[in-house]
């Protein structure tokens, strides 16, 4: 993305979450917001759930090649720092996941080994976040109110979404690479990338193949892993809304959750897909009975809960290397050879 592109990207945001507010009751936000009360760092909890099953799925995505240097715990700080690089980091290159292949290599893991978990780990998070898509439409066709005109879009997403899953499986049998190579050299700059590091990529390609066709079972189970990952992820919503005394059993707490993905997805375009996110909250709790004023409640206390896990992250990247910009340098460096 464009420098120049970002600030407006960003100021669009910002005007869209003041508009979701203006529309709503700021003084009602609040007044959801203080009724929780002392309990809220408790709902700080689930997301570290998250965060430890998805790095159980990151260490199954090694396979049998786990690097005798690496502990579970260095891995989950690892994980970390780089999820809060791409969360809060506006840049292009420097991105979470070089960030994990630096500092899986920084204790002695090779460059390829790191780069082909976090690529395979990538893959297979999506993966699973798409199921869980098709999941939470096929809950949402059966959980919403009769005559909601979101039912129709439900049952076509949970289509759509199965299609693009098994799509996705082929291509990682196939060969990811080789086929999104083949798209990404119609671009000039794509392609002189791409011949510059072609051994690379060709490397790390087979071993994502090797994966899945010489390891199924690990493939398996970290995809088992990410998927109740995503189940975890449900657990915020569903144990505020029984705080609260909201209407939103589990299922409902997982089709809520699994649409807020595809708001984040969609609005990957806008920085920390700001506004897209929250529109996307408002839009799924009122569509299950609730009020805007609950549902922007929601959204900040879940920006809350993103912001201090970002600030801890970026607390464990510190520890490993305390210069941002050497970082940088160390991953263009490492990048390039």
């Amino acid at each position: 993305m464009r420098k120049p592109l970002k600030p407006l990207l960003l100021l669009f945001g910002f005007g869209l979450v003041i508009v979701l507010f203006w529309r709503a009751d700021p003084k009602g936000v609040w007044q959801v917001v203080k009724s929780i009360g002392p309990w809220a760092p408790v709902f700080l909890c689930p997301y570290g759930l998250v965060y430890l099953v998805d790095t159980f799925g990151w260490r199954l995505s090694f396979g049998s090649h786990w690097p005798d240097a690496l502990t579970f715990a260095r891995l989950i700080r690892i994980r970390w720092a780089g999820e809060s690089v791409n969360n809060l980091v506006p840049s292009g290159f420097l991105g979470g996941e070089a960030v994990k292949v630096y500092l899986l290599h920084k204790i002695g893991v090779s460059g390829w080994t790191g780069a082909t978990s976090v690529v395979i780990s990538k893959t297979v998070q999506t993966l699973a976040q798409v199921l869980f898509i098709t999941f939470g439409a096929l809950l949402g066709g059966i959980y919403l109110p009769t005559g909601s005109p979101l039912r129709p879009a439900m049952w076509a997403t949970a289509g759509l979404s199965l299609a693009v899953f098994l799509v996705l499986i082929a291509l990682q049998y196939a060969g990811f690479f080789k086929t999104t190579s083949r798209i990404a050299a119609l671009s000039r700059r794509s392609r002189e990338w791409l011949a510059k590091h072609r051994q690379s990529v060709a490397r790390v390609d087979e071993g994502i193949r090797s994966f899945y066709h010489r390891q199924p079972r690990w493939f398996l189970a970290s995809g088992g892993a990410y998927f109740a990952g995503w189940l975890c992820d449900t657990i915020e919503i569903w144990l505020l809304s029984a705080w609260l005394g909201w209407p939103i059993d589990w299922p409902r707490a997982a089709v809520i959750e699994a649409f807020i993905g595809v708001a984040k997805a969609l609005g990957s375009f806008v920085p920390a897909s700001l506004g897209v996110q929250e529109s996307g909250v408002v839009l799924l709790f009122r569509a299950f009975g609730l009020t805007s004023n609950e549902a922007l409640a929601y959204a900040l206390l879940r920006r809350g809960r993103e912001l201090v896990y970002a600030l801890v992250g970026l607390g464990f990247l510190y520890r490993e290397e305390s210069s941002l910009k050497r970082l940088k340098v160390e991953i263009e460096q490492n990048s390039s050879s």
